[in-house]
């Protein structure tokens, strides 16, 4: 799908018929009682559309045809609102329906509250844009600046702080169902509905009932996204444990998983989780993030018969003082692990290193480097401003380790690696790798032993989420106590006289 600007502005995605009828009847049979129904950012009015027609189709015995009393529709975009009410009938038989321009941001909500007939339902498909992009339109079609995720300082104001229009609309909306019984269901990326359930968990927000409905978004939208309906309602009771059921399509009859919450955190499968809580008490070691560089045209090489292929199509002849046996997340990824073929460049053993003494050690090396200052010193990182020159990051004696246990950040198959030596060189990895190094193989030998076993996979599922852009992060492998899992694995006397002996 080409964007248009009209597209990435307004995240204007009109919701197919077929489905908003699908999503109807779905949010319908989940909440008893309709009197009002309100789709936010209506565009064209597809839900509205859908609800007038199910109301026709549907037996005396269901309650939505006859407790609606009014449905609403807001749309920001006067073009639509001027659409939607021309094919939009302004009387059905039994209730009243109004589309009126209204910008969602600027909604009065004390004022409107007091005219609904409540339980009300929110529905529909909110933009599925982030600030950021607004920002760079200039768009009026944003919230009120505010830190409405809580964020710490720093984060608050760096790319952190970037979120989906989509769940500012949703968290504004969970704060006006809780303590009523009123609802909301919508059609989002499915990050951004753990993002508002987690939201619901950490405010304890007294809503319950949620759950998520996976919909194909490229065979509706035409877009590579994970979406999904997000449907919660409000309660005012107390609620003892907030659980969201996820569902692999709208009809589906069982959930597949359910998302939980420990400890402030999102857990992907919260049964499994809890018969493998204890192992979520810290890693003995700490995992490593491989080499960061950002000049991989010209710190990275394939060896090739004629030499070393930099990325900028060179041969270049350059002495091994420097050079380390180097993979990627594509190489440990694979399932045989082949010889490497590549190399990188490594100017620091430590950082914060002097680099100066390459030009004593290695002239050819500092000359390359040189050569290719125009590359290096323009890394726009801010960590490369106050280091000296040519630095690299995420390098220390872990770095040099003989014997490594590897995983992708980048690949969903979860899948650890034993690494050891190649032509008597330790082999580096890329900054989208994580690692613990070792200096002997039997204590890489039993941890890649505990790490391969199904109770780590049971534990390490339980707590990702394989749509996120990285599933494994090094803040997830760094929860995951070892001797716990040696444990139960019978392996705890072999751990202990290893690492504590």
């Amino acid at each position: 799908m080409r964007k248009t600007r009209e597209v990435v502005e307004f995240g204007d995605f009109q919701t197919p018929f077929i489905l908003a009828k699908e999503v109807a009847i779905v949010a319908a049979n989940s909440l008893d009682n309709i009197r009002t129904i309100i789709e936010p950012t209506c565009g064209l009015g597809s839900f509205i559309k859908a609800f007038t027609e199910i109301e026709t189709e549907f037996s005396n015995k269901n309650p939505i045809e006859t407790s609606i009393k009014n449905i609403i529709g807001w749309e920001i975009n006067p073009k639509y609102v001027e659409i939607a009410k021309n094919n939009l009938s302004v009387n059905s038989k039994d209730f009243l329906i109004s589309v009126q321009e209204q910008d969602f941001f600027q909604v009065n909500w004390s004022k409107i509250n007091h005219r609904l007939q409540h339980p009300v339902l929110f529905i529909g498909n909110p933009p599925w844009v982030t600030n950021s992009e607004l920002g760079k339109l200039l768009s009026k079609n944003l919230p009120e600046k505010s830190n409405f995720q809580k964020l710490s300082g720093f984060a608050a104001i760096t790319g952190k702080s970037n979120f989906d229009i989509s769940e500012w609309i949703l968290t504004k909306i969970c704060e006006q169902i809780s303590h009523t019984n009123s609802a909301m269901a919508f059609l989002v990326k499915t990050s951004v509905a753990r993002k508002v359930y987690q939201n619901i968990c950490q405010n304890n927000l007294l809503i319950s009932s949620m759950f998520i409905r996976k919909i194909n978004a490229k065979k509706h939208f035409g877009v590579n996204v994970d979406a999904c309906l997000f449907f919660a309602k409000g309660t005012t009771s107390v609620i003892n444990e907030y659980i969201c059921p996820v569902y692999h399509t709208l009809k589906a009859s069982n959930p597949y998983t359910t998302i939980g919450i420990s400890k402030g955190k999102l857990i992907s499968d919260i049964k499994v989780y809890k018969k493998l809580s204890d192992i979520d008490s810290g890693c003995e070691f700490k995992w490593r993030s491989g080499v960061k560089h950002d000049a991989s045209k010209i710190m990275e090489f394939q060896v090739t018969s004629q030499g070393l292929l930099n990325g900028l199509g060179e041969i270049v002849e350059l002495p091994d003082d420097y050079l380390y046996p180097m993979y990627k997340s594509s190489d440990i990824a694979q399932q045989e692990l082949q010889p490497p073929t590549r190399k990188m460049l490594i100017t620091q053993a430590n950082i914060g290193d002097d680099t100066q003494k390459i030009i004593k050690w290695s002239e050819k090396t500092w000359d390359y480097l040189s050569a290719n200052s125009k590359y290096l010193d323009a890394r726009k990182s801010s960590i490369y401003k106050q280091a000296p020159r040519f630095s690299i990051f995420g390098v220390g004696d872990y770095t040099f380790k003989p014997w490594k246990i590897a995983i992708s950040s980048l690949y969903k198959n979860i899948k650890f690696t034993k690494i050891g030596l190649f032509q008597n060189k330790p082999i580096v990895l890329d900054d989208t790798c994580y690692m613990l190094g070792f200096d002997l193989e039997k204590e890489a030998d039993l941890i890649f032993q505990i790490l391969t076993s199904d109770i780590a996979n049971n534990f390490i599922n339980s707590l990702v989420f394989k749509d996120n852009k990285r599933t494994i992060t090094v803040g997830l492998l760094n929860r995951i106590n070892l001797r716990s899992i040696a444990l139960r694995l019978g392996l705890d006397t072999d751990f202990d006289r290893c690492f504590f002996c």
